[in-house]
């Protein structure tokens, strides 16, 4: 697991995403800023596939409660996870000056997408996320 961007551990713990056990680790910088938050704080595992193939941790503030219960993970108090598969409609990279609008994919078994692993800091006021997955031989 790549951790050179990431701060001393202050949380490793397990959690099931999708149906599959994530093993995941918070800094003591993102549990401070968590606890210092005024709303729960969504780790969103985007798998984006279009022309490529993205792997990004967005985070969201969760501003109403029913957010909490619509199929997000409780990781910690104030943090919760959830994984979203993504494309774009059209793959036509040059014509968007911005990013380019997104619609969830339906996966059928999302299990098989989640990763293995994921990584939270919070460092200069950002959240910094990257999760990956376990190689077998």
């Amino acid at each position: 697991m790549p951790g050179n961007r990431f701060s001393g551990q202050s949380y490793s713990g397990n959690a099931t995403i999708a149906g599959k056990s994530v093993t995941i680790d918070i800094t003591s910088h993102a549990i401070q800023a968590i606890s210092e938050h005024r709303y729960p704080i969504l780790a969103e595992l985007e798998l984006y596939f279009s022309c490529l193939v993205r792997k990004q941790v967005r985070f969201l503030e969760l501003k109403q409660a029913d957010h909490i219960t619509t199929g997000y993970t409780r990781v910690l108090p104030g943090l919760f996870a959830s994984f979203r598969a993504v494309c774009t409609k059209e793959c036509k990279i040059a014509d968007v000056s911005a990013k380019p609008p997104v619609e969830t994919m339906p996966v059928k078994q999302p299990g098989l997408f989640v990763p293995d692993w994921l990584k939270i800091d919070f460092r200069a006021g950002e959240w910094l996320g990257e999760y990956g997955f376990e190689r077998t031989p």
